[in-house]
């Protein structure tokens, strides 16, 4: 099936990584991590931009430590830590002149429970990096747009995926503990979990990016106009690599085996039999988050009812999240499985057709069929 996947061109390579009950059961790589300028094969140590899981294992999982030691609630406003994103902030910080009271009023009373669930109001995306400046200030201009960005719907009425609410949070996480999100990171979940490979690339750090390529082996993502050539070693996300490579809803680069060690220690806090997160906390994160018609829980998404990307036959109470690259990861902690993929189905160019979306859920129902599941 992988290697269908890669003849037909649904992808230039990936890796698959599948355990269960912490045991690896299959971790192999197929095809390229690069097609061109030459062709480079994919490795199962292989490093990949792994782009919207940093939501799920970096921003939503620092979320989980500081709610889980009493200095954040789920209920906490927005403004309350962020004044910047209050409707009353001021003029220099009002998201848009034409607002109203009522979506002033709204915006003060936006919670952290509804960045994580994606339902906040706020927009999916917006090409903030067109607008700020090339200079060092470059990530707080991108926060203060997302800050001053008019809501699109009523807080807590639906859910909208939207890079926004993963902005502000990781910024909200910054400035409650007065450390940067990357080093937060490496300090508390990439040490203690002993990651060899998982990091932000710091681009403002004129090593990182060389050291990163002189480290690992990293599969390249676009070719892009707007930066001149191949990106490789640098964040594929535009507002990602205009914040310098650091930001809370894109920026994470890493490998199957450090994702699965991540996920087999969030299972066995699910399980009470690990120190990363409470047992408590982690399970209202993945529990569905209770906005109508969403399969969201909290930094997390769930399996849909029919038509999922996680397939037909990972348990509804699983939890996982999907890359705009190509990568996802997913996690059945009733049955303690997980499955990751890594693969960077947007290079050399983004694809326009539904080849990987049609592999991706195959992928995860033969392996669930694999191991003896054959329903949910």
């Amino acid at each position: 099936m992988c290697l269908a996947a890669v003849a037909e061109g649904a992808t230039p390579g990936l890796v698959v990584l599948v355990t269960a009950r912490g045991q690896t059961l299959f971790h192999e790589a197929f095809g390229a991590r690069q097609l061109v300028p030459r062709r480079l094969p994919a490795l199962p140590e292989t490093t990949y931009d792994v782009a919207s899981l940093t939501k799920a294992v970096a921003t939503s999982v620092l979320a989980m430590q500081e709610i889980g030691a009493g200095h954040l609630t789920l209920d906490t406003k927005v403004a309350a830590i962020l004044p910047e994103f209050s409707g009353r902030a001021g003029d220099d910080a009002k998201p848009d002149a034409q607002d109203d009271s009522a979506s002033d009023l709204a915006r003060d009373h936006i919670t952290v429970r509804q960045l994580l669930g994606h339902s906040s109001g706020l927009p999916a995306h917006r090409p903030f990096w067109k607008q700020a400046a090339h200079s060092p200030a470059e990530r707080l201009a991108i926060e203060r747009l997302a800050a001053r960005e008019p809501l699109a719907y009523s807080p807590g009425t639906r859910a909208v995926y939207s890079d926004l609410g993963f902005i502000l949070l990781g910024w909200l996480l910054e400035r409650l503990t007065g450390t940067r999100l990357d080093l937060l990171f490496q300090d508390r979940i990439a040490r203690p979990l002993g990651l060899a490979a998982t990091t932000f690339v710091n681009l403002a750090d004129s090593e990182a990016r060389a050291q990163l390529l002189g480290d690992r082996t990293v599969a390249a993502t676009q070719i892009s106009a707007e930066r001149h050539g191949l990106v490789l070693g640098e964040v594929d996300d535009m507002n990602a690599f205009a914040m310098g490579g650091i930001a809370g809803h894109a920026g994470l680069f890493s490998t199957a085996g450090d994702l699965a060690a991540i996920a087999t220690a969030l299972v066995a806090a699910f399980r009470d039999d690990g120190d990363l997160v409470t047992r408590d906390v982690i399970r209202q994160f993945w529990s569905p988050s209770g906005v109508p018609g969403s399969t969201w829980r909290l930094g997390w998404d769930g399996p849909a009812e029919s038509g999922s990307q996680a397939g037909e036959k990972l348990s509804r109470a699983s939890v996982g999240h999907l890359a705009f690259t190509g990568c996802s990861l997913w996690i059945d902690p009733l049955r303690e499985v997980v499955v990751v993929l890594l693969s960077n189905r947007v290079h050399p160019a983004v694809p326009t057709d539904e080849r990987f979306r049609r592999f991706r859920p195959a992928l995860h129902d033969a392996a669930l069929t694999a191991l003896g599941y054959d329903g949910r």
